[in-house]
């Protein structure tokens, strides 16, 4: 068998299930047809499908992207290729599970896949576990031109206020479902040490996208924390703040 093209060298079976869910926008061609080796794909991998709607009768849809808090985060971020989705005659909805991959090749596969959909007509890429729109051309250059897998490319890390603990921030990401592995939630951070969480929540993600398991109850050392900080293993994967269980973490006081 051959060597993985995305390996996940610190891979463990955890158990769970990655969620893998985009929306190309587009007018596409009527006989479509993708070359693999031009792409990069060996095709849809086996628990995911690539289904063509009529974009008027999508929009009809509650988990439509283009409409309510995402549409909204979605349009505050490009409100021109936003427009440009909705004028859109089509979408293709790629979605599906996989069993904790030990390697990262079928993600490889649906990032081709995307590819050849936005170079045969789609014009705009959702990825409502981000939160996140591309461009065709921000696709090509983000995901598919390099060829390489990078964390910060697949899961957003976020920093804001944290409403349970008054000037206080903070550090939470989403995407990790992907990866068949928790997110990250670290309250309680002091502004002064923002930049110190956000490298820990780095950390965990480069980690986890590996294919490591951060155990519940495990503890980071943290300056100024004796017993560092423990990671507890919380949530669902209906949790809205998510879409995700989460590893929750509270920086000390």
């Amino acid at each position: 068998m051959s060597e993985p093209h995305w390996p996940r060298a610190q891979w463990r079976d955890g158990g769970d299930e990655a969620f893998l869910l985009w929306f190309v926008f587009g007018d596409f061609d009527a006989d479509l047809r993708i070359d693999g080796d031009r792409y990069r794909t060996r095709g849809l991998p086996a628990g995911i499908d690539a289904v063509r709607y009529r974009n008027e009768a999508l929009a009809r849809w509650d988990g439509y992207p283009l409409a309510g808090t995402l549409g909204k985060v979605l349009w505050d971020e490009d409100a021109r290729l936003f427009e440009q989705a909705k004028r859109a005659g089509e979408c293709f909805m790629v979605r599906g599970t996989l069993r904790d991959p030990s390697d990262l090749d079928a993600l490889r596969d649906l990032v081709g896949t995307i590819e050849a959909l936005c170079d045969a007509g789609g014009i705009a890429v959702v990825d409502p576990q981000t939160l996140s729109m591309f461009s065709a051309a921000d696709w090509h250059a983000r995901f598919f031109a390099p060829d390489t897998f990078a964390a910060r490319d697949h899961v957003l890390i976020l920093c804001d206020g944290d409403d349970r603990n008054a000037g206080r921030l903070r550090v939470h990401t989403r995407g990790l479902r992907k990866f068949a592995r928790p997110d990250i939630d670290i309250r309680n951070v002091p502004p002064a040490v923002a930049a110190h969480a956000g490298g820990l929540a780095q950390g965990f993600v480069e980690f986890q996208c590996d294919g490591g398991i951060v155990e519940d109850g495990h503890a980071v050392e943290v300056e100024g924390a004796p017993q560092g900080i423990v990671a507890h293993l919380s949530g669902a994967h209906d949790d809205a703040d998510f879409n995700n269980r989460h590893l929750a973490l509270r920086w000390p006081d």
